[in-house]
């Protein structure tokens, strides 16, 4: 019996595992890699709720022109900015409203006469550029510009700029 117990004691003084002051390091170092990648992951969220707003108003701006086309009618789009709630676009029939999340924001002045369309796909406003900016509650420093140009054409950008042009290459 004796031999059993001294066979027993040898093996459990061999067996490996953790200390618990390694698994507290452990544990402080991913603690302190979490709290350093909150901020760029609150970033990178506000990027991406601009982002999804920004493309959703420009390709419904886009299928406005080929309804106003195809149609044959004018379509408009009232951008609407509420102090408390969800910002929104209102477009004539069929196309319906397009609401933003709550966290995105359009930064005033709105313009003055409603984004549209003619029947033949030209701006309803045609001397000068329409211009749309939209800025993340998350992040006040984000903003995103939509432009229609007196042509039709509907361009975005990345920027706080007005207008929103982009630069063609040849």
């Amino acid at each position: 019996m004796n031999k059993t117990a001294n066979i027993m004691s040898k093996s459990r003084s061999n067996e490996e595992g953790f200390t618990l002051i390694e698994i507290a390091i452990v544990g402080a170092i991913l603690s302190v890699a979490a709290a350093l990648s909150v901020p760029n992951f609150l970033q990178m969220y506000a990027k991406h709720e601009l982002y999804q707003a920004t493309t959703s108003l420009y390709n419904r701006l886009i299928l406005a022109r080929s309804s106003a086309i195809s149609r044959n009618v004018m379509i408009a789009a009232t951008p609407a900015s509420a102090p408390t709630g969800y910002d929104t676009v209102a477009f004539t029939a069929p196309l319906g409203t397009e609401t933003f999340p709550q966290n995105v924001r359009f930064i005033t002045p709105l313009p003055v006469n409603p984004l549209g369309f003619t029947p033949r796909g030209l701006s309803t406003t045609p001397l000068a550029p329409q211009t749309v900016q939209l800025q993340s509650t998350r992040d006040p420093k984000l903003i995103y510009t939509i432009s229609l140009m007196p042509s039709g054409k509907v361009t975005w950008c990345r920027q706080a700029i007005n207008p929103c042009v982009i630069n063609e290459r040849s």
